[in-house]
């Protein structure tokens, strides 16, 4: 709990220079699970960057889980698709797993940025998804969880032209719900003045991709229907209470209903999550987890996340409800700590001390704790973050994230807790302590990184990164190859030490449980931290490759 504030000092303090690289990879150090050994799922990613393949990996090598993923070369890169295709043909050769995830973004579009564009021809995207189809006759019995995404109202940044419409293609996706769905005839003549302002080809090309993923969705839904689908998330990206986005979710749940798979079918905000959230529902299956709230500030009932359409406490329901939970009011297996805002913004320091002394407190009664930090889009709440370092343990959470989006922070935490709750809670299968070491290794390691990347990376190095490159002419969101190789370097000079002294500070000497047999717990120290790789996974500064590697005693 020693602090020393990196916020406060900025960078200026560090030492240059960096660590020596390593990158975990695939499921080199991943262990076999309590349920059962060599435990493998297979996973479709969204897309390549950490959120949807590393973070997946950590979640479930939390647990011993290995994960299997399609050759990288596949999975395409940023603006350059993957190859569905390629993937469907992947997925058909895959053996011998004991659950698949699948992002029908990736396998029917080529990824999520791919799937914001009409590039992709319908007959194109029905022809990849159908290897869900030739997976199921092949693997009848198999659990197969599906994820599609609702497209979000705005387009991809692509440092073009392009971008100066981005805003106003939103404002006009909000105002035709509003007038044409929501008969809000008043607002007519501002629909229509928005709508002046933005060229034919690109509203054209922006209505065919939500009316090609709004068939595949209402697709997927039927194949729920039908049991070629074991189970369906629909995430709606970067969503609003109206626009275009909201109309087609009303429709799919009508859709849901009239085919009465509700049951099977979760429709919410988000999306980058919904990875790791799928691989610790197939961890967990079985285990019917159950949840109690707790709020820093004002009820999830009364308070929408920005860049969301309903109240946070729904979201939470639903994806409690996607990794096999659900959220009561009495006694329950996990505590969901929940950064809310506070009623009155002058008792703010206080609501977050009181929050901060709870937490403290369940985790002394021996109570599995679970932080959502979803106050702050893109970081996490810095205020709650410095208190959690001063007055917690916080390698005695089962997790946190306050990264992104509401329901990205939720999903992102709710999925590494749940899938090491689970693992610890079966741990005593006769597994000894080398076998516990290697996931509680990983879990480790992956508190690590949510802590360091979603307060002092996204509050201070990426911050000072943008000022950065925008001082020398330079777009952030688009970087050239030889800027991405000065800013790989760049950023490794600064978040290795970051990372270091983090560890030192607030990880270093504490103990971890690795798992329980009857009475007896077993423990490890955090001894060191060997090495940490960093790099940009895409040309832009937006997120980073952040890969600790710690040693155990």
């Amino acid at each position: 709990m020693r602090r020393r504030n990196v916020l406060a000092a900025g960078l200026g303090g560090l030492a240059a220079g960096s660590l020596a690289a390593v990158t975990l990879g695939g499921g080199s150090a991943l262990a076999a699970p309590a349920k059962g050994r060599n435990r493998t799922i297979a996973l479709v990613p969204l897309d390549d960057r950490p959120v949807n393949v590393y973070c997946s990996e950590m979640t479930a090598a939390s647990a011993g889980v290995r994960l299997e993923l399609p050759p990288r070369e596949l999975l395409g890169r940023f603006f350059t698709p993957g190859d569905g295709a390629g993937i469907g043909r992947w997925l058909g050769s895959v053996g011998n797993v004991d659950g698949y995830v699948i992002s029908v973004s990736m396998l029917a579009y080529g990824g999520l940025i791919a799937s914001r564009t009409a590039t992709a021809t319908m007959a194109e995207a029905l022809a990849n998804v159908e290897a869900i189809r030739t997976l199921r006759r092949a693997r009848p019995d198999a659990t197969i969880e599906v994820h599609d995404t609702i497209q979000r109202l705005a387009l991809t940044s692509t440092g073009t032209p392009l971008d100066a419409y981005i805003s106003l293609l939103v404002s006009w996706a909000k105002l035709y719900d509003q007038v044409v769905n929501l008969g809000q005839e008043e607002l007519r003549g501002q629909l229509d003045a928005t709508r002046a302002q933005i060229p034919d080809e690109i509203v054209d090309d922006y209505l065919a991709a939500r009316a090609r993923n709004h068939q595949v969705n209402k697709l997927m839904v039927e194949w729920v229907a039908d049991g070629t689908i074991s189970h369906l998330v629909l995430s709606e990206d970067d969503t609003a209470p109206v626009g275009l986005a909201r109309a087609e979710r009303v429709e799919l749940e009508a859709l849901a209903a009239q085919l009465g798979v509700t049951d099977r079918v979760e429709i919410f905000p988000g999306a980058d999550e919904v990875n790791a959230l799928l691989v610790a529902r197939l961890i967990a299956a079985g285990d019917n987890p159950t949840y109690r709230l707790e709020y820093a500030g004002v009820s999830g009932e009364n308070w929408t996340a920005q860049l969301e359409g309903i109240p946070f406490a729904e979201n939470i329901r639903r994806h409690v409800k996607s990794v096999g939970g659900r959220v009561v009011d009495g006694p329950a297996d996990i505590v969901l700590a929940v950064n809310t805002p506070s009623a009155v913004a002058a008792n703010r320091g206080t609501d977050l001390d009181t929050f901060v002394a709870r937490i403290g407190a369940l985790l002394a009664a021996g109570t599995p704790v679970i932080v959502v930090d979803p106050l702050i889009v893109n970081k996490g709440d810095h205020d709650l973050v410095s208190r959690m370092e001063a007055g917690l343990d916080l390698a005695a959470l089962l997790s946190y994230s306050g990264w992104n989006t509401g329901g990205n922070a939720l999903g992102l935490a709710l999925g590494h807790g749940t899938a090491r709750w689970s693992y610890l809670r079966n741990s005593g299968s006769g597994f000894g302590v080398p076998q516990m070491s290697a996931p509680g290794q990983a879990h480790a390691e992956y508190l690590l990184y949510r802590f360091v990347k979603d307060d002092p990376w996204k509050n201070v190095v990426q911050t000072e990164a943008y000022a950065h490159a925008r001082a020398q002419g330079w777009d952030p969101l688009r970087l050239t190859d030889e800027q991405k190789v000065y800013f790989d370097g760049w950023l490794r000079d600064r978040l290795a030490p970051v990372t270091s002294r983090y560890f030192a500070d607030h990880f270093a000497g504490h103990r971890i449980v690795l798992g329980r047999r009857g009475a007896k717990t077993f423990t490890a120290k955090l001894a060191r931290l060997d090495s940490v790789h960093v790099e940009l996974p895409w040309d832009r500064l937006f997120e980073v490759t952040l890969e600790p590697h710690l040693r155990l005693s």
